[in-house]
């Protein structure tokens, strides 16, 4: 079993790399910390074989980690930008996976994880769909768990995003990429740049918009052909 650690300042950039974890059994998530003190303390405490490391977070970063950091395991860094690669690989990391990640670039970098220590993936793992139904979402100094089930929509707020529920709304900083990739298999669909939508919360459709229980949202001309034909259905 390859015990591995999440380290990432976004709840749901760790969600969904544990999701990933959690489709692949010779894998097993021991623990996930938002900061490095937290990893540092962490890593004093448990033995981890493989560490899934974002590079910007505040206070320390995760390059300035490694620095710091004597006889790390492996390391997967998981990053929005690609502007930190050859550093990355000057530290002799095992892959530099840009956010979002997809599960087969994710498993590209756990098989150069195996190769690495002559350990192989069982090429009859079945793919394991179940994850949690539900995310937490840090606002106002809080973590709420947020029921997939009762998302409406999620709309784009530069760097924020609001989770609309039927009964509430929380605002958080999260990606809107991330959210498109986590919740592309509970049945969401983007809709417009702006515009993430719940297909089972759609009432009606016509080439324009979608219409939901209280609201109506566009649909952007370069994700109309999409749209329209998985709605069709």
């Amino acid at each position: 079993m390859i015990k591995c650690l999440v380290i990432d300042d976004e709840p749901l950039a760790r969600e969904a790399i544990k999701v990933h974890i959690e489709k692949i059994p010779e894998l097993y998530c021991v623990d996930e910390c938002e900061n490095v003190i937290q990893a540092m303390a962490c890593l004093r405490k448990v033995q981890v074989d493989l560490i899934f490391l974002d590079i910007e977070m505040p206070e320390i970063d995760g390059i300035s980690f490694l620095h710091m950091f004597k006889n790390v395991p492996g390391v997967i860094f998981t990053t929005a930008y690609r502007s930190y690669a050859v550093e990355a690989f000057d530290l002799d990391v095992i892959d530099y996976l840009l956010k979002p990640i997809s599960f087969d670039r994710f498993v590209s970098a756990i098989n150069k994880y195996f190769e690495r220590t002559n350990l192989s993936l069982n090429a009859k793992t079945e793919i394991k769909r179940e994850s949690a139904n539900y995310l937490n979402v840090k606002a106002d100094r809080k973590i709420h768990k947020v029921e997939i089930s009762e998302i409406q929509y999620i709309e784009s707020l530069k760097d924020y995003v609001k989770i609309v529920c039927l009964d509430k709304s929380i605002i958080t900083h999260e990606s809107m990429s991330n959210l498109e990739v986590y919740l592309g298999d509970y049945g969401f669909i983007r809709i417009h740049r702006s515009f993430l939508v719940a297909i089972a919360k759609i009432r009606s459709f016509d080439a324009e918009s979608v219409f939901l229980e209280k609201n109506e949202l566009p649909i952007s001309r370069s994700y109309k052909k999409t749209v329209l034909a998985i709605l069709g259905k």
